[in-house]
């Protein structure tokens, strides 16, 4: 009967806890993964193809941005709110340097959340959402504007990609050498550890 209790709060557990990961931040983590990914790439593409198979990734690359720009913001402010769990076998340092990892890929997504939108209406286009919704600039054509926003886009973006390698390192790190639940604590909940909860 325990066991069939302790089941059931795993798959039912939406929030985080002191060392748990939640449903809620699970499907956050792992959304915001393919999301990122694939503009990362489709972002290369515009860097790396003909001028027109570029305009076609760069509409492609607004597109998905800003569809998926407000859950992306949730993302960050859910895990800021959130906290960082430690979970069960991981060591202080090992935690601290995930936790820094974490808010420091947080911290260049929200720039690149906010420079993306900034470059498209400083260069005096509008965002186009696959050629169904169109959202104008607040601000008039500005290069100086652009060149700030080209600049914080491009170095956050690349600053974000070493720190994703960083945290795919990581965890395989841990999934080849390690005991601890950090891997299996981003695919399923699981149970907590009730000492650890009670202190």
């Amino acid at each position: 009967m325990p066991q069939k209790s302790e089941k059931l709060d795993a798959a039912t557990r939406l929030y985080d806890s002191a060392e748990i990961y939640g449903w809620i931040s699970i499907l956050l983590h792992w959304t915001t993964t393919i999301i990122v990914i694939a503009l990362w790439f489709i972002g290369k593409s515009i860097m790396n193809g003909a001028s027109e198979d570029a305009d076609d990734a760069r509409r492609l690359h607004v597109s998905i941005a800003a569809s998926a720009w407000l859950l992306l913001f949730i993302r960050v402010i859910w895990r800021f709110r959130s906290g960082h769990p430690h979970v069960k076998g991981q060591s202080m340092l090992i935690h601290r340097i995930a936790k820094f990892t974490h808010y420091g890929m947080l911290i260049f997504l929200i720039l690149m959340l906010f420079s993306g939108p900034l470059l498209a209406w400083s260069g005096g286009h509008a965002i186009g959402i696959f050629g169904v919704l169109s959202i104008p600039g607040p601000t008039g054509e500005s290069e100086a504007l652009r060149s700030v926003a080209w600049f914080v886009h491009s170095n956050a973006s690349l600053l974000l990609f070493l720190l994703i390698l960083l945290h795919i390192g990581g965890a395989l790190k841990h999934l080849m050498f390690h005991t601890d639940d950090t891997i299996i604590r981003m695919i399923w909940p699981g149970k907590e550890d009730k000492s650890v909860a009670g202190q």
